[in-house]
């Protein structure tokens, strides 16, 4: 059974062409459609925008042509199919999308669908915020809408389709970290855009010249910033900038020097920091207070890699800490 995501804020539901693709140029991009099957026209939009993020999920009843009239404008649209398929054409490239990949699009580039029906999982990104992000992590970049299209299958990209799929289903949920405005939405914010971030820049192609490897003591600098701000919701574009370093010479340093990315190696020390809030936690401290305090927002994954890293569940570890704290 396919989930409907983002049920309670639905924005429009039409069994009208003509008013589909009105509602569909205010939201996302003025167009040109024609019906080309003999299926009931029907289109049902959900929509929830969350700081530079926006989640939409889209049912589309029929086959339709669609082409945008002028340039895509100014956002990165990540297409994460449910059920159907769509053939895009993105500067004269060809590629479809359907439930076993992710699709991309670049602001700036000329558009045409091939839709058939299809339920998905549309996410924008505002296009300077992702620019800036790659744009740190290489010295020189060909155009985008000449290589990014289909991300390539990785871990990355499937952690990216988890956790957006996680967080459009978690912000409706009553009780969830994420429902309400506030420090755990803002991590998890942040780490999603983080992963579109990596996905693009796993896509580049050859032709990208990478930035430079950094030296030990700016990668010293950046582990001291990082320990500073174990509680803030960080981005490795501020890691970096705090080092005075661009993006990817700071994760080939870390590569090279701790084996793990800056982002693993933030999450060590979170852990590690964790371990010491539960042992010194004071009388009615939760396990869940400390987590979410350091970014952990989804509970189930932090216990397995608390247990993993430290060989004890977080609520072993609290116990210890009072324990202790009744023996004094």
């Amino acid at each position: 059974m396919i989930m409907e995501f983002l049920g309670k804020h639905r924005i429009f539901a039409s069994g009208d062409l003509d008013e589909g693709a009105e509602f569909a140029g205010q939201v996302w991009e003025r167009n040109r459609s024609v019906k080309v099957d003999d299926l009931r026209y029907g289109i049902r939009w959900n929509q929830l925008d969350i700081g530079k993020l926006g989640f939409s999920y889209i049912e589309h009843d029929c086959a339709v042509d669609l082409t945008a009239e002028g340039p895509l404008s100014d956002h990165f649209r990540l297409f994460l199919h449910e059920d159907g398929s769509i053939r895009h054409r993105v500067a004269g490239n060809m590629f479809h999308s359907h439930p076993g990949n992710a699709v991309i699009h670049a602001p700036g580039s000329d558009l045409h669908l091939d839709i058939s029906p299809f339920k998905l999982l549309l996410l924008t990104v505002d296009d300077d915020l992702v620019k800036s992000s790659v744009e740190q992590r290489f010295r020189k970049l060909p155009e985008y809408s000449k290589w990014l299209n289909v991300l390539p299958d990785s871990g990355r990209v499937q952690t990216l389709r988890s956790m957006a799929k996680w967080m459009a289903g978690e912000v409706e949920r009553p009780g969830s970290p994420v429902a309400e405005a506030g420090k755990s939405r803002l991590y998890a914010e942040r780490l999603l855009v983080s992963l579109v971030v990596d996905c693009i820049c796993e896509a580049s192609p050859e032709t990208s010249e990478p930035a430079q490897n950094v030296s030990h003591s700016q990668v010293h600098s950046a582990e001291e910033w990082i320990d500073a701000h174990l509680t803030d919701a960080v981005t490795i574009e501020e890691i970096a900038a705090a080092s005075g370093v661009g993006v990817r010479s700071l994760q080939l340093s870390f590569k090279r020097i701790h084996g793990c990315s800056p982002h693993e190696f933030l999450a060590r020390r979170r852990l590690e920091e964790a371990r010491r809030k539960l042992l010194a936690a004071s009388p009615g401290v939760t396990v869940t207070e400390v987590a979410m305090d350091l970014g952990f927002f989804e509970l189930g994954r932090f216990s397995t890699r608390y247990r993993r890293h430290f060989g004890e569940t977080p609520s072993a570890t609290l116990a210890q800490g009072e324990g202790r704290a009744l023996s004094h």
